[in-house]
């Protein structure tokens, strides 16, 4: 697995991304690229957005994966909003799988609420708080947890900041409880600074030029890809050939021939 940076506000960084065919890093991918990395290398020294987000949906926090992260889908609104110093509400117009947001993430964290911690699609973290946690005590963490999606990877995340860049604690940061429905983004931290790799789950900066996330560089949806290629290609030779038309391939043009002594 390898991540490539993109820098700009949120909107433009997916944008990039997707101009790639790459997915948004999760917050997994980035815990593994920092430690196989090291503290000094790019991805310590200046934090990113991934894939997960942190919901407020009926004076409950709901952690989402990015198939439930309303964010994405309206990046740009998300954008606006947070110009203008206001809230991305999850109003009757904000929708997944065409109905509203706030109803689905709501829906999933109950159909999800007997599942694993890191196995959680949406993770009701109920009436949780702004809090610090000991990074050698990470795996005891349910939102580090769902974040690293298994508690091996969130031990070892914690023992690399302890160990490799002399962090001994972190603060987790929420967004506060409140009558509306909104949405905030997931935002890692760097290594050094104000914030010593805390876990973001307030951030309101999606306007921010200075923001950055991860794309990724092959893997399972880039196999996909290229194996739907492929096949596409693979159905048009087919299609020529039955036709008995020219086709080029890898740069060759092939030219179907009639043969009088075949029957």
């Amino acid at each position: 697995m390898k991540l490539q940076r993109y820098n700009g506000n949120f909107t433009q960084c997916i944008a990039q991304a997707a101009k790639a065919e790459q997915k948004i890093a999760t917050a997994k991918q980035g815990m593994q690229d920092r430690i196989a990395q090291g503290a000094g290398s790019d991805p310590c020294s200046k934090g990113a957005w991934f894939s997960e987000n942190f919901n407020v949906v009926k004076g409950r926090i709901l952690a989402a994966r990015e198939d439930y992260n309303p964010l994405i889908q309206y990046a740009q609104t998300a954008v606006d909003a947070h110009r203008a110093s206001n809230e991305f509400y999850l109003t009757e117009d904000i929708l997944l799988n065409k109905k509203p947001a706030s109803q689905i993430l709501a829906r999933i964290a109950e159909q999800d609420a007997k599942v694993p911690v890191s196995k959680k699609r949406v993770f009701d973290m109920g009436k949780a708080e702004t809090h610090d946690i000991p990074t050698d005590s990470f795996a005891d963490d349910k939102g580090i947890v769902f974040l690293a999606q298994n508690k091996k990877l969130a031990k070892d995340y914690g023992l690399f900041l302890k160990n490799k860049a002399g962090i001994s604690e972190v603060t987790f940061y929420l967004p506060a409880l409140s009558k509306q429905d909104y949405s905030r983004g997931f935002w890692l931290c760097r290594l050094d600074g104000d914030y010593w790799s805390g876990f973001d789950g307030y951030d309101r900066s999606f306007n921010n030029y200075d923001g950055s996330l991860f794309g990724v560089v092959g893997g399972e949806a880039d196999d996909a890809r290229k194996i739907s290629k492929a096949s596409t290609l693979d159905e048009k030779v087919m299609g020529a050939l039955k036709q008995k038309k020219a086709f080029e391939y890898n740069g060759t043009l092939y030219v179907p021939i009639r043969d009088k002594t075949l029957s």
